[in-house]
């Protein structure tokens, strides 16, 4: 057959290269699902590579660490859910501190609460900025040796979060006024606890 445009002649191709060209199409396609769309959508890596291109990853569900909440202490992943026998409490407390370092100028307010429970705070205190040092923390009780965790200290004015009690026993904040005026920490709390005679244990 003569092409009129360019004067030439074109021949199809052979039966013989048509059907490499299909073959090799075939082959292609072939490849292309066993080393990527396999591992990509359905997580099977017959050969291996798509572990190591990482294409495994997409296919892949959520993740068994990634799913379970961190174990708590003692072991065992901590409940998502908790219940109670009552309603929830709340309170608002004002805390009056001294100022000059007198005697007043610190004190501790703690609540008591058993393993488990709950609670969640919100507190601010007018002290001028680096004045107002915190020290949020869990004592055990009763206990022959006195144990006690740290949960945050730092010189702040506010700080708003909760608490699971890691045992039974008093839970709170040492606050210490380290500025020279008088100040009045406001305290918000709701949850499971009971209030202590003055915040004191």
């Amino acid at each position: 057959m003569t092409d009129p445009i360019e004067g030439r002649t074109s021949q199809p191709p052979t039966r013989g290269r048509l059907l490499a060209i299909v073959g090799g199409g075939f082959a292609a396609a072939a490849a292309i699902t066993v080393f990527a769309i396999l591992p990509a959508e359905f997580h099977i890596d017959p050969t291996g590579v798509g572990t190591a291109t990482g294409l495994m990853q997409l296919s892949a569900g959520p993740s068994a660490e990634a799913a379970t909440p961190p174990a708590a202490a003692g072991g065992g992943a901590p409940a998502a859910a908790r219940f109670y026998p009552a309603t929830f409490r709340t309170d608002t407390i004002d805390i009056p501190l001294k100022g000059g370092g007198a005697d007043g100028s610190e004190l501790e307010y703690k609540v008591h609460m058993t393993a488990g429970q709950t609670l969640v705070y919100s507190w601010t205190v007018d002290a001028p900025k680096d004045e107002f040092y915190v020290d949020f923390h869990s004592e055990q009780r009763p206990s022959t040796k006195e144990n006690v965790i740290s949960h945050k200290k730092d010189i702040m004015t506010s700080d708003h979060g909760s608490l699971v009690a890691p045992f039974e026993g008093i839970h709170g904040w040492y606050l210490q006024n380290q500025a020279e005026k008088p100040v009045t920490v406001h305290l918000k709390i709701a949850g499971y606890y009971d209030l202590l005679p003055g915040g004191k244990p």
